[in-house]
């Protein structure tokens, strides 16, 4: 039986994590979706370490260095983890783009367990509030990427809804009384809020590479890392505006 303890803002201990009897791993996390990334060190269902990441600072070049120090000062080699695990979006393209090469390279080098982890999913396991809760992020051109969830005591947060993409304001309006609301993207749309809405204490807000630690800990791997893959969620603006050129040129065409 595994035994959930939502993450806080606080220090994260052995008893945030599943049973290390379930799941005597060894785990690196990386998060590098938003500006503040980070890494973090899990073992047998315990964080080791946290250590957050330069901001506005993500490249694969810069985040391999930040690991093999990481992972030097703490005596741990790379050869010895038995999983690496990484947020997969949604996110910014960049970000999600630095985070997964890192970890689809190092997984398939070492022959180690690759897990993708949603990232809305890991902002969700960093509230301690019971009952439902709506995770957004920037999805831009005022739109937000939201999930909602229902957090039980003792249990992994349970998706309500697919990812949905929806103009902010309308997301905003449409919350019903009495939910709770997180996300990194509320920075900009708090005060867009209704009144009838709760909002998340603020250090929760962003994806933490500790929440990546403990989903990944009870995570099933992809079959290879090489088939790790970003999830974007939706096209890139210079995709959508190729595609919007083209539908109209068709359009003229016919």
């Amino acid at each position: 039986m595994i035994i959930w303890v939502r993450l806080s803002n606080q220090p994260m201990s052995s008893t945030n994590f599943p049973n290390p009897r379930v799941r005597a791993l060894r785990i690196l996390a990386i998060e590098t979706t938003e500006r503040q990334g980070s890494i973090a060190l899990s073992e047998s269902g315990s964080l080791q370490y946290h250590h957050p990441l330069p901001a506005d600072d993500r490249s694969a070049a810069t985040l391999a260095p930040e690991i093999k120090t990481l992972c030097a000062a703490h005596k741990w080699h790379l050869g010895n983890i038995d999983r690496f695990a990484v947020t997969t979006g949604p996110g910014s393209f960049t970000g999600l783009r630095v985070g997964i090469v890192t970890t689809k390279t190092l997984g398939y080098a070492l022959g180690k367990d690759v897990v993708s982890i949603n990232t809305l999913d890991a902002i969700a396991i960093q509230s301690n509030h019971t009952g439902e809760l709506e995770v957004v992020m920037d999805a831009q051109r005022n739109e937000v990427f939201s999930r909602r969830y229902l957090l039980e005591e003792g249990k992994p947060p349970t998706p309500l809804t697919d990812v949905l993409i929806i103009d902010d304001q309308i997301w905003a309006e449409q919350l019903p009384a009495g939910i709770k609301v997180t996300g990194p993207v509320l920075k900009k749309l708090r005060e867009t809020l209704p009144i009838h809405v709760d909002v998340e204490n603020e250090a929760n807000w962003a994806p933490r590479a500790e929440s990546v630690a403990l989903l990944a800990a009870t995570a099933e791997p992809i079959s290879s890392p090489l088939e790790l893959m970003p999830n974007y969620f939706r096209k890139s603006a210079a995709e959508e505006k190729y595609a919007q050129n083209k539908s109209e040129a068709e359009n003229r065409s016919g």
